[in-house]
């Protein structure tokens, strides 16, 4: 089984880029990388949601791009991780050693599919994340005939985008959150995600774009429901 991994927290008491602080965030992943191995199929860090682009339907179909988040919030996501396990414990037990579980969350969602190249890779052009987020519905329980709907729909945008998308998972619903913190050293484990407002509710993109205004060209072109969105975010890229 596949899981999505989101990493969330408080955006204001991040590290900054260049401080110790900083360098001692990014050694925890590494050593997270060691520890996990194989089980990470892909994963990204993020820039600041103050980095966002949001792509709303409007009352015609058309799309309405502003800037900044879907939501305003301080408990925003700062990347991700798709981890493989064979079970939810394994799964907790891989969460709990990721840097972020300690000051921040761990949101973990099973994933229906996540298609992509694994480890990553060299790219043509930057990286965006586009994460969909809208109200539960139909189209969001896999083997609904509103699910193979949704799912054509998909298929029809990634032969129109090609190979701008890099990769891109479908999660099971949200109710199937399990959210990791560790505190002090001990484990804690809730159902539910992390923050209702943080949470990616359809499922993610990997876009690859020459410039920020056409990832949110391709972003634009992912079906989402009625009141849905996507948040266009770039990729953090960390050496």
């Amino acid at each position: 089984m596949q899981y999505l991994a989101l990493l969330g927290g408080d955006e204001t008491l991040g590290p900054e880029p260049g401080t110790p602080e900083w360098d001692a965030e990014i050694a925890g992943h590494l050593r997270f990388g060691e520890i996990a191995g194989d089980a990470i199929v892909a994963g990204e860090a993020l820039r600041p949601s103050s980095a966002a682009t949001t792509v709303r339907r409007g009352d015609g179909g058309e799309p309405l791009v502003t800037t900044g988040p879907f939501a305003e919030t301080t408990e925003a996501v700062g990347g991700f991780y798709v981890l493989e396990a064979a079970t939810l414990d394994d799964a907790i037990e891989l969460a709990r050693e990721i840097p972020t579980a300690a000051d921040g969350a761990v949101a973990l969602r099973p994933l229906v599919m996540w298609q992509g190249p694994e480890g990553g890779g060299a790219v043509s052009g930057e990286r965006h994340v586009a994460l969909i987020y809208g109200e539960e519905g139909p189209a969001d329980m896999p083997g609904t005939p509103a699910w193979d709907e949704g799912a054509a729909e998909h298929g029809r945008f990634l032969d129109e985008v090609g190979d701008r998308v890099l990769a891109g998972g479908a999660l099971h619903p949200l109710d199937t959150s399990t959210t990791v913190r560790v505190r002090d050293g001990e484990l804690l484990v809730t159902h539910g995600p992390f923050s209702e407002a943080a949470e990616v509710v359809g499922g993610l993109y990997v876009i690859a774009a020459s410039t920020a205004d056409e990832a949110v060209a391709v972003a634009s072109a992912i079906p989402v429901g009625a009141g849905g969105a996507v948040e266009v975010r770039p990729v953090l890229e960390v050496d």
